[in-house]
């Protein structure tokens, strides 16, 4: 098994993670004629970022309820992770905007 097949992708933010690192590389190793170079990577690290910000504010979160222990994964973020978000979110959207403004 490869190590992609191994990969479990369970929830939105492993996909953004995993498409931001993809689009990332490939900005660096392929030469794109019809997309800025520049602005695929912008747009991949801002992807980076905030996979990488909702990772932080995964949590664990457990609780003795029915005689048992129940625990359930809750988002919850911090002051870094918001930084890292709010971060990630511009650049997603400056470089989205420059790579939509590069094609017409």
């Amino acid at each position: 098994m490869t190590a992609l097949g191994k990969m479990k992708i369970d929830v939105w933010w492993k996909a953004v993670l995993i498409l931001g690192i993809f689009a990332t590389a490939s900005s660096l190793i392929f030469e794109i004629t019809f997309i800025e170079n520049r602005h695929l990577f912008g747009f991949g690290l801002g992807m980076i970022f905030v996979g990488i910000a909702q990772w932080m504010a995964w949590k664990v979160v457990s609780q003795i309820a029915f005689g048992g222990i129940l625990s359930t994964r809750v988002i919850k973020h911090d002051v870094i992770s918001i930084i890292i978000l709010i971060i990630g979110i511009v650049l997603i959207l400056l470089f989205g905007f420059l790579i939509v403004r590069g094609l017409i």
